[in-house]
């Protein structure tokens, strides 16, 4: 990447000096990564995965696992010295809530989170920006579509009040919630005030069994701890077991193996891998591997040692995370577990964040589609009800 030509499709001049340019993504040159990292680090809500550090090597190495590399749609200065907002799509002919073509957000096999990086101070203006810009694009598409975005922080509310000004709809699919730590409001005696007497005791007799084969420890390593020998370690475990068997681990195809590798590498360099481990005499024997990106975390994959699975190794280990985020990450406000429903880490992490699934409509007739679409949703449903 880097010297290439841009591609790109400017709205008309605003009033507040911004426009939004259209990039492929082999157009992307060195100067633009780098603004893209410094808006990371910026962005009214982090996301691992709208990081270079993701983005770059998923497109490098995982090339075939999606329908098509992303197009990059930027709000920036006109002079294109400051960029404000980013997203990453993929043109769709149609959804089930829109029956016209319209982008959507991209995604790799590895992505567990949607959204926008969008500049804390200026993010409403950008997107409002980007909003009227779709909304001249009518002959291409009729809207934009969010797979499992954050719906309960300040990015939602500025999409809204972006939506609201410009006339922009959201519709919504489904909606669920999934396990998080808001590390400012975690308790400092977090058995104590989390878990019931029973689940306490739990706890303590899966660790006296794990006591019982040799001397345990934890770690939580970030900001420049983590080795090349505590990736292999994750891997390692992320393969063993059923994934291994299955032929889903990150080890069991070239492409997300040197995928994993690339991507936990560029999160290293940064400071921004986070490796919680568990270890019985020195051996790893459980293992997460997260990401931070700007001042929130993201889970990403987890494994542990099939023969130490009577003691739960890797609930442990995320019991360990809950313990120890606050001393060890003071500068983290929140930690994303990723995890599917009913996933054993919402067992250990008792809080929640809402995420939801759906398309803005950016155009009248998208947005006459996409409400005939949701009285259809409602009629299925309350025919299966009668």
């Amino acid at each position: 990447m880097g010297g290439l030509t841009t591609t790109s499709t400017t709205n008309p001049a605003t009033a507040s000096g911004l426009r939004v340019v259209e990039r492929s993504f082999e157009s992307v040159s060195d100067e633009f990564i780098e603004q893209w990292a410094e808006l990371e680090s910026r962005s009214v809500e982090g996301n691992a995965f709208l990081s270079p550090h993701f983005v770059i090597p998923a497109v490098t190495h995982l090339e075939g696992a999606y329908e098509q590399k992303p197009l990059i749609l930027a709000v920036e200065s006109t002079d294109g010295s400051e960029l404000l907002a980013v997203g990453l799509f993929e043109q769709s002919g149609n959804s089930r809530l829109l029956p016209l073509t319209h982008l959507r957000s991209w995604r790799c096999e590895h992505t567990f989170h949607d959204g926008l990086l969008v500049d804390r101070d200026r993010g409403t203006e950008a997107l409002v920006v980007l909003f009227d810009w779709l909304s001249r694009q009518n002959r291409r598409w009729h809207g934009i579509a969010f797979t499992d975005r954050s719906a309960d922080g300040k990015l939602n509310q500025m999409l809204g009040e972006a939506a609201a000004t410009t006339g922009a709809v959201w519709f919504e699919d489904w909606h669920r919630e999934r396990a998080v730590i808001p590390v400012n409001d975690v308790p400092e005696d977090c058995l104590r005030s989390l878990y019931s007497k029973n689940r306490r005791r739990n706890f303590k007799r899966s660790m006296k069994q794990l006591e019982a084969s040799g001397k345990v420890c934890f770690s939580l390593l970030g900001a420049g701890s983590t080795t090349d020998g505590h990736i292999e370690a994750f891997l390692q475990l992320e393969a063993m077991g059923w994934k291994g068997a299955a032929g889903t681990s990150l080890l069991s195809t070239g492409s997300s193996e040197k995928f994993c590798r690339e991507m936990a590498v560029r999160f290293a360099d940064d400071r921004r891998l986070i490796i919680c481990e568990l270890s019985v005499d020195g051996v790893p024997i459980a293992s997460s591997l997260n990401m931070q990106s700007n001042s929130d975390v993201f889970g990403f994959k987890i494994g542990w040692n099939p023969e130490f699975a009577d003691c739960s190794p890797g609930l442990l280990n995320e019991l360990h995370f809950l313990q120890s985020c606050r001393e060890h990450l003071p500068d983290v406000n929140l930690i994303d577990s990723c995890a599917k429903p009913g996933s054993y880490v919402e067992d250990v992490w008792p809080w929640k964040r809402r995420l939801t699934t759906g398309v803005f409509t950016t155009s009248r007739t998208g947005t006459l589609a996409a409400s005939a679409m949701t009285q259809l949703k409602r009629l299925k449903r309350l025919l299966k009800k009668a």
